[in-house]
């Protein structure tokens, strides 16, 4: 357990049980993707993201690779910088997705190439999410991806497929893509969602509110500092944050710790998650 942190003990231990007790009946969870639900290392090499599997993997036109870098090289940075207020930041990172989107459909995005990238990406799952999200599906509990990817909604739901997960409690919050008849990507719908503005807020323009009525608690996964606001327009509810950093750790882990319960570093897996979601459902069997 040394690769996992308690911000604040008493509180996450309080926290934890007043969830318990709400049951299985009373949670849902929210969860970020790349570098949360899989992992950020491969043998020992950061593995890519399934964007960057796409831009890697020469499925689009021979400009489109240095083009995304720039866009990456350029945006990156300003998504980490801490000094930057909320509001400069919200409009940096929906410029950053605008023009990337812009960029995939220039580059001939269509959905052989997407599904191709994910057929060859090297994304893993973290240990345990499997076992994780069979427990959520066995007890109906709702998981709302909350994903800012450039794949969108058709190439998560691909990717869980593929791995045998795709279940009926899973929803997506993410980018789509208008596609023509001939599978080729014309346009994306709205709304556009970014790093920094994937929140609840969002549940509601993909029809998904009532699902949450009468689900007060929340289990809420992330990797980034803003993933930590994913349930920021909730209130009156209980809300367990737990972190995956995975780089910059002696810099960023005093922050982490501000917005997180619980940091799980060095590209761990989801035991403690895993540990706390049975824990849940054992107080209705008791």
């Amino acid at each position: 357990m040394d690769d996992i942190i308690i911000s604040h003990h008493d509180n996450f231990a309080e926290l934890r049980q007043k969830i318990r007790q709400g049951g299985a009946e009373q949670l849902h969870i929210i969860s970020d993707f790349d570098r949360t639900l899989t992992t950020n290392f491969i043998k020992g090499r950061k593995s890519p993201s399934l964007i960057a599997s796409l831009r890697d993997g020469k499925y689009l036109s021979s400009e489109y690779p240095a083009a995304a870098q720039a866009l990456y090289d350029y945006y990156a940075p300003l998504e980490m910088d801490l000094s930057l207020d909320k509001q400069t930041k919200n409009s940096l990172m929906a410029e950053w997705y605008r023009r990337h989107f812009e960029l995939l459909i220039k580059s001939g995005l269509d959905q052989e190439s997407l599904t191709s990238s994910i057929d060859n990406s090297l994304a893993n799952l973290r240990p345990l999410v499997p076992e994780f999200l069979a427990l959520l599906k066995e007890y109906n509990i709702p998981l709302f991806i909350f994903s800012a990817s450039g794949l969108g909604v058709s190439g998560l739901k691909y990717f869980f497929h593929k791995r045998g997960l795709l279940s009926e409690n899973i929803h997506f919050i993410a980018n789509d893509f208008i596609w023509s008849e001939a599978g080729e990507a014309i346009g994306v719908k709205e709304p556009i969602i970014h790093s920094c503005n994937k929140d609840e807020s969002m549940i509601a323009d993909f029809n998904l509110h009532e699902l949450i009525k009468k689900r007060p608690n929340v289990i809420l996964l992330g990797d980034s500092l803003d993933d930590a606001s994913m349930a920021e327009s909730s209130s009156l509810r209980k809300i367990l944050k737990i972190a995956f950093l995975n780089d910059r750790i002696r810099e960023l882990l005093p922050v982490y710790k501000n917005r997180y319960d619980a940091i799980i570093l060095n590209d761990g897996n989801f035991q403690l998650v895993l540990d706390i979601l049975q824990d849940i459902i054992n107080q209705k069997n008791n």
